[in-house]
């Protein structure tokens, strides 16, 4: 059984998203914090991963949203770490709001790099459960997808001078909005009285994306049913090559009781074209 390592933080005001709860980047940015404490009991503090050219690599993640939370929360961070084959980490974490209940679970796997090799931490057990197994499939030939451009800040590179998964996810939410500015029209929001909840999802990193560079998001619906969508987005680059990929679902929520309701019949007939 892999030791369970725990790290307390607390959320902010600043970590407020526009549905007036901690925004999904968050619970992320946490458990890449206590990954990185996990790494330090290993022997590969950052401090030392930066003096040894070593750099630390993002790879898939699966995640569920389980709770709201708010600023001022304390958070705890349960992380377990396993080895796969090729020096390939799977992390497990369960993230638990002030009331000892589960906020968010994250399947996340990395990677230490070293001269373009990876690093097996022999210390860290083989890998004894059964991660979760994505559904992502490639992106229909003829499906009538939505077409953004987005510039990759440099500024979004972390210590390691690479994208950490949260910056991704930024990259996906913009894509997010950019689809439902164009297709549905945001003042639906408050005509309507909804919203939509990310209540977990896929992201799968086929290559990282660089820094500094220009990309599309494509964007689409999967599948739709009464109060919920599955929402289908992949970055490329400029030459149509696949960088990575997210499936999300979404809860449609009233704004005012932030509770599930039916999706509106407005937005329903704005999305039809782009369902799979």
């Amino acid at each position: 059984m892999s030791q369970i390592f725990r790290k307390s933080l607390t959320t902010h005001h600043f970590d407020l998203d526009w549905n007036r709860h901690v925004t999904s980047r968050t619970y992320e940015r946490f458990g890449y914090d206590a990954r990185c404490e996990v790494l330090r009991e290993f022997g590969y503090s950052v401090e030392d991963m930066l003096s040894n050219n070593i750099s630390y690599l993002p790879g898939s993640t699966y995640v569920r949203f389980l709770s709201q939370q708010f600023a001022n929360s304390e958070i705890t961070v349960e992380s377990q770490v396993f080895r796969m084959d090729h020096g390939i980490l799977f992390w497990k974490q369960t993230i638990l709001g002030s009331d000892g209940k589960k906020a968010c679970q994250l399947e996340t796997t990395s990677r230490l790099v070293q001269a373009e090799i990876n690093i097996v931490i022999t210390a860290i057990p083989e890998i004894n459960i059964t991660p979760y197994e994505f559904t992502i499939h490639p992106k229909p030939i003829l499906q009538n997808t939505v077409e953004h451009d987005y510039y990759i800040p440099f500024s979004d590179m972390n210590c390691y001078w690479n994208l950490p998964s949260d910056a991704i996810w930024k990259v996906f939410e913009e894509g997010r909005f950019l689809f439902f500015k164009e297709i549905v029209d945001l003042s639906l929001i408050k005509e309507t009285d909804s919203t939509t909840f990310f209540m977990g999802g896929e992201i799968v990193i086929h290559k990282q994306p660089e820094p500094g560079s220009h990309v599309k998001i494509l964007s689409w619906i999967e599948s739709f049913e009464k109060i919920r969508f599955y929402f289908r987005q992949d970055i490329v680059d400029l030459n149509g090559n696949l960088l990575a990929s997210m499936k999300d679902e979404q809860l449609f929520v009233s704004l005012s009781s932030s509770r599930p309701r039916r999706a509106p019949a407005a937005f329903s007939d704005k999305i039809e074209r782009f369902i799979e």
